[in-house]
């Protein structure tokens, strides 16, 4: 094979510049494997440069095969990376990676996972980051169903407790109610899962904003449960308004479709990017 076809080869392989492709072969006596390492190492090198950029763009993937569900996020810089078939590439094979190895207990951590960006990053010429991944199992008698938004960069995953309703049924209402927490920024399903820093955090903000506005606290303090209830009712799933009708509550909608399927369906936890 000629210099020419090596510097063809090596930068379909490594998405390097062609200067760049022809000194590393030169480098490395025309060796391929070491001139991609030598690229890699290079590649190293300008990704620790751009390690402060903010990754505010980037794509979730989700796969399945039908017992296992996994959903990874990976960022990027800009909205035209993450939309290259490279970039999308790598993120699906990231969430294939994650869907086959259930066993691992931290996916950021894992050193495949790393390898694989790092192998890949230096073509996208952006800082690159692992945002975090899923792999969920339903239990007995439960369905997991999962959303992406269009933009590609919000999605959840939900598992609902079934107690004898129509699977393909309720898995239907399941994939609506992980739009939901998507469209809805749900953070908890339910009132008693908020953290109690959480509310605490909250009640501080209302009693300054309260002591502010010159209110005594004798009021201050009747006011607070109101406020924890409101809190309650824009951040957990079960306590907001349905998108279709906002004089129906998440909890609302759930008993009646438990009603009219036979069986309680239940919200056992969602997960969202």
């Amino acid at each position: 094979m000629s210099l020419a076809e090596d510097i063809k080869t090596l930068r379909e392989k490594t998405g390097a510049g062609l200067m760049a492709c022809k000194k590393a072969l030169e480098e490395n006596n025309n060796d391929m494997e070491q001139a991609i390492v030598y690229l890699r190492k290079k590649g190293l090198a300008d990704l620790a440069k751009r390690a402060d950029r903010a990754t505010k763009e980037g794509r979730v993937s989700v796969k399945t095969d039908g017992k296992h569900f996994a959903m990874a996020y990976l960022g990027c810089e800009t909205d035209f990376v993450a939309k290259t078939p490279d970039f999308i590439g790598l993120a699906d094979d990231i969430a294939d990676y994650v869907l086959k190895h259930p066993e691992v207990k931290d996916y950021t951590a894992d050193e495949t996972i790393k390898a694989m960006i790092v192998e890949k990053a230096p073509k996208f010429g952006e800082n690159t980051t692992f945002k975090g991944a899923y792999n969920w199992t339903a239990a007995d008698g439960n369905v997991i169903a999962s959303y992406v938004h269009s933009d590609n960069k919000k999605a959840s995953l939900l598992e609902l407790a079934t107690n004898g309703a129509d699977a393909a049924k309720a898995t239907e209402i399941a994939r609506g109610l992980a739009m939901h927490t998507v469209g809805m920024q749900s953070m908890w399903v339910d009132a008693k899962d908020i953290p109690e820093a959480d509310k605490e955090k909250e009640l501080d903000i209302y009693r300054t904003q309260a002591k502010n506005e010159g209110k005594s606290d004798d009021m201050i303090a009747k006011m607070l449960p109101g406020k924890l209830k409101k809190f309650a009712k824009e951040t957990c799933l079960l306590e907001q308004p349905t998108i279709k009708d906002n004089k129906k509550t998440v909890a609302d909608y759930l008993a009646e479709e438990s009603k009219a399927l036979g069986g309680e369906l239940k919200v056992v936890r969602f997960v969202r990017f």
